[in-house]
């Protein structure tokens, strides 16, 4: 679940950052200001809000891969339960079957008792095993889209830091009046939107999203 704190947090972080596009409007505003400096204001609005929405879904990612990271967990001790169970039964009936050997002297009856309870042990040990081995295959499949997540993650954090990089680089542009700044605030741009395409593509692909 997303904390609310977090998000405000951002929110507030964001909004001194459009406070502070007063200096980059000024600039934008000159008499002898280029005239692409009107679009640093645009582009820095884009990236803070593309910032914003990295933060809160890398979140939610984070969130799902615990909650899968917990799921193999039980999985794990639900396995463990079952081939206990089935090594059990297979001690119990070794015993039943020690009794049932022809030196040890029986009566007809009992026989027949220890080889239907000899039997009805066995028919029981294939279902455990079966429960066990399903079990450890759901372990590895949510320990394995436990990581899926966690990747996708760590490419939004990439993605984030880049957008963050192409606000300080706008921002820069803006106070200097250098267009190589402003453009290289654009490809910081660009890449931070290709990555987080890619990571939706790919999570939508995967059957995550």
């Amino acid at each position: 679940m997303i904390k609310p704190g977090k998000v405000i947090s951002k929110v507030k972080a964001l909004t001194a950052q459009f406070a502070a596009s007063g200096d980059i409007k000024s600039a934008a505003t000159a008499p002898d200001a280029p005239s692409w400096i009107g679009h640093v204001a645009v582009l820095t609005g884009v990236l803070a809000a593309l910032t914003g929405f990295l933060t809160v879904r890398s979140t939610v990612l984070t969130n799902e891969a615990i909650y899968e990271s917990n799921q193999a967990i039980l999985s794990q001790t639900q396995a463990s339960d079952a081939w206990s169970e089935y090594q059990a039964n297979s001690i119990k009936a070794h015993i039943v079957e020690m009794q049932l050997l022809p030196s040890n002297h029986l009566s007809a009856g009992d026989r027949e008792n220890l080889a239907k309870m000899d039997s009805e042990i066995r028919g029981r040990q294939p279902l455990s095993k079966q429960m066990a081995t399903g079990k450890i295959q759901e372990r590895e499949d949510h320990l394995a889209h436990g990581l899926k997540l966690l990747q996708q993650k760590d490419m939004l954090g990439y993605a984030s830091m880049i957008a963050q990089l192409g606000i300080a680089l706008a921002s820069v542009a803006a106070m200097v009046r250098k267009r190589i700044a402003f453009d290289i605030g654009i490809a910081a741009a660009v890449i931070a939107v290709g990555i987080t395409a890619y990571v939706f593509i790919f999570g939508y692909l995967a059957g995550n999203i």
